[in-house]
């Protein structure tokens, strides 16, 4: 069968295209945020945040936390790491970054535009099918059977795709799961879209994404994942206007109130 590749570049020019068009406007509030009187400023600040498609929920919801307790607005740009990091060094804008794993700071790092940065929960990837799990699968080696239909995320544009790479390398299951691979996404937001639509049998996912819908899905037991959890981490960036304020917005995203949303979310919180 004929594999899917998503296009990266088409989707960040887009991203790009909408980042610029909006730069000079005013941006709409965070969910839930209060109206404001008509002696207060019309032109409140405004954060940016780049965040991980998967990391969306939690998010935003402590963005809007934030804004309920700071009346600071918060917008956001959500994709995969790869497009993230690709806007984040054309624009040199934005104030805020949580990368799906710390080792995608990377390139960011390498420009000098990491202001400050704290570690804020873990990521635990898991082999998640659809509900019943028609394909019978009980093991990695599993996903090399013939037939299998398996979705997995791009390694060059998230984690999660260079998590499942490196497990099923090191188990020397990758060139016989390839064979069964439909489709490479960019996003882990998108590999949950065809597992719960039926369009694939497999799909090497986050723990936390499977909790958002576990009336949908299973799990498998996999220990050969369980070495790679990974760290999500807040940055601060140094392009950003408002530093003081984007230091506000990344210390409440690692505060009690914001770990009891992650936890909501299915995410563990790091021990401060």
């Amino acid at each position: 069968m004929k594999r899917i590749t998503l296009s990266i570049a088409i989707r960040t020019a887009v991203l790009l295209a909408f980042l610029l068009l909006t730069a000079c406007s005013q941006p709409g509030a965070s969910p839930g945020a209060p109206v404001k009187s008509s002696g207060e400023s019309t032109t409140p600040k405004t954060l940016l945040v780049y965040t991980a498609a998967g990391l969306r929920k939690p998010v935003e919801e402590i963005g809007a936390a934030f804004y309920a307790k700071m009346g600071i607005k918060v917008t956001y740009s959500f994709g995969g790491a790869a497009e993230l990091n690709s806007q984040i060094l054309l624009t040199g804008q934005g104030d805020i970054y949580l990368p799906g794993d710390r080792e995608e700071l990377k390139p960011i790092r390498e420009k000098n535009l990491v202001d400050w940065e704290k570690d804020v929960v873990y990521h635990t990837p898991v082999l998640a099918v659809p509900k019943g799990n028609p394909a019978g699968l009980k093991t990695l080696a599993d996903l090399a059977r013939p037939g299998v239909k398996l979705a997995l995320g791009d390694p060059r544009a998230n984690p999660i795709g260079k998590v499942a790479d490196q497990v099923l390398e090191r188990q020397g299951l990758l060139e016989k799961v390839n064979k069964n691979v439909l489709v490479r996404t960019p996003t882990v937001n998108e590999l949950v879209v065809y597992l719960t639509t039926g369009q694939a049998q497999a799909a090497i996912i986050w723990e936390e994404n499977y909790q958002a819908v576990k009336d949908k899905l299973d799990l498998v037991s996999v220990p050969e994942l369980a070495p790679h959890i990974k760290t999500v981490p807040v940055v601060v960036l140094s392009c950003s206007k408002e530093k003081t304020l984007a230091r506000q917005l990344a210390e409440f995203v690692v505060s009690p109130a914001a770990n009891a949303i992650w936890a909501k979310w299915g995410y563990r919180p790091i021990a401060k």
